[in-house]
């Protein structure tokens, strides 16, 4: 009986072992990355419309560059910004600025993509000095945020360079649902989002 309940022991010892566990220095990690980027792909949906592209994001020091493409170029938009304003670039070369991305991109495009919040949700982590719910996993990763109306929920995570950064998220508020697959993290881009 005793070999049993030690074996029994070990086992769930080993069980937990095979669990990675996420410090709060892996998130502060997370939180100071200054250059990263990410492509994948984004699809929206509000009531019975929905669109989808692919979605290339820079991010350097504070200033970013989102490149989104649909399917033969439908949809196609550049949208850059830094800690003055944003500025979207249509695919007709048409340009627009205004100092709050979510704003702008409503306005332009009818789309609701939550850019400001997106910055720390696509790393796992919640907007500083907002009002937040976190629940976390087993291994201490974030699995659904409430935050700015929106619920995020975390549906795979992957390594990248020691870090567990999300590798896709649904993000939803009302009517409208945004899910997001990343396929390739870069850390430490040296270059700016403008080359």
């Amino acid at each position: 009986m005793k070999t049993l309940a030690a074996l029994l022991f070990a086992l769930l010892l080993a069980g937990c072992a095979a669990l990675p566990s996420v410090t709060p220095q892996h998130s502060e990690a997370a939180a100071e990355l200054d250059r990263w980027a990410f492509n994948g792909r984004v699809s929206l949906k509000r009531e019975e419309t929905g669109w989808h592209a692919a979605l290339a994001w820079r991010e350097y020091a504070g200033d970013y560059d989102l490149r989104v493409s649909g399917p033969l170029g439908q949809a196609a938009f550049e949208l850059s910004g830094d800690a003055h304003g944003v500025m979207l670039v249509d695919a007709d070369s048409r340009t627009y600025t205004a100092r709050d991305a979510d704003i702008l991109l409503q306005h332009v495009t009818g789309w609701t993509l939550p850019v400001s919040g997106m910055h720390y949700w696509v790393r796992g982590l919640a907007v500083p000095g907002v009002e937040a719910q976190v629940e976390r996993d087993a291994a201490g990763l974030v699995s659904r945020l409430d935050q700015s109306g929106w619920i995020i929920r975390y549906d795979r995570y992957q390594s990248v360079d020691g870090l567990m950064l999300p590798g896709r998220l649904r993000m939803e508020q009302g009517n409208v649902s945004v899910r997001l697959v990343i396929d390739e993290w870069l850390l430490n881009v040296v270059d700016t989002p403008e080359s």
